[in-house]
């Protein structure tokens, strides 16, 4: 039988997987237990409690991530991700905003080729009229911006051929709630001794909030219940999360 050590130090680091994924960075995982206790009152010379019961209410988890992937974002906002793949689009109708931007339906690849039209009828012809990126417009990734002092009007009906980007579409607040698997595969700097968690069931709610916009790293929490696993059944094993530290 191996002896546990007495006095054991922690200064702890490692890989959160979630469903076996690795979610990267992440500066915080943090649980938390809510208790609920009651006592009996000792009504006898010296007052005090004559007895005192202690129950757990809730135990829950936090972890504060720091990779904006889609499949991250997507625990934190409900989501689900759409995977596209680049593909050519033609004769796709916009109405210019000048000055302003004139969305496309997809990313725009600004590296490619982008052909931005529209049709004047003169008599009973209609003659297309081409204009020029730099000179009647800029394209960035969400869509064109037509220049004041370029030849397209506000207004103008357009037609626009690009081609579009690989891209992670997340589509925000469209699920339930998710139970997951968290495993924590990590490490005690102090004595570099391995230390692993366990969480069979981890419910993430909703993120309060996300910034886009920033002087410093962007970061995000997930936070939720740890729910009790009833397919756990043995004496002495924990329904809610183990932790196996690996001793000297």
């Amino acid at each position: 039988m191996t002896v546990e050590t007495i006095n054991e130090q922690y200064i702890g680091s490692g890989i959160v997987y979630v469903d076996g994924r690795d979610v990267g960075n992440v500066s915080t995982l943090d649980f938390s237990l809510e208790v609920e206790t009651k006592t009996r009152p000792s009504y006898r010379p010296g007052g005090g409690n004559i007895a005192s019961s202690s129950r757990v209410r809730s135990v829950s988890l936090s972890a504060t991530l720091d990779s904006f992937n889609n499949s991250n974002l997507s625990l934190a906002l409900r989501g689900v991700v759409d995977i596209k793949e680049s593909k050519a689009i033609t004769n796709e109708s916009i109405t210019a905003i000048v000055p302003g931007l004139v969305e496309t339906s997809e990313m725009l690849d600004i590296s490619k080729t982008i052909t931005v039209k529209s049709v004047v009828e003169e008599g009973s012809e209609d003659i297309p009229v081409t204009f020029e990126k730099g000179v009647d417009f800029e394209v960035t990734a969400a869509g064109i911006k037509p220049l004041s002092t370029g030849d397209i009007k506000d207004g103008d009906a357009l037609i626009i051929d690009y081609t579009t980007r690989n891209v992670s579409a997340l589509q925000a607040l469209v699920e339930s709630g998710k139970e997951v698997k968290m495993i924590f595969d990590g490490i005690n700097d102090d004595n570099g001794r391995p230390s692993v968690v366990k969480v069979p069931r981890w419910k993430p709610a909703p993120a309060s909030g996300l910034s886009l916009i920033g002087d410093d790293y962007g970061e995000f929490q997930l936070a939720g219940d740890v729910l009790a696993d009833d397919s756990i059944t043995e004496t002495g094993k924990s329904k809610f999360f183990v932790r196996e530290a690996a001793s000297a």
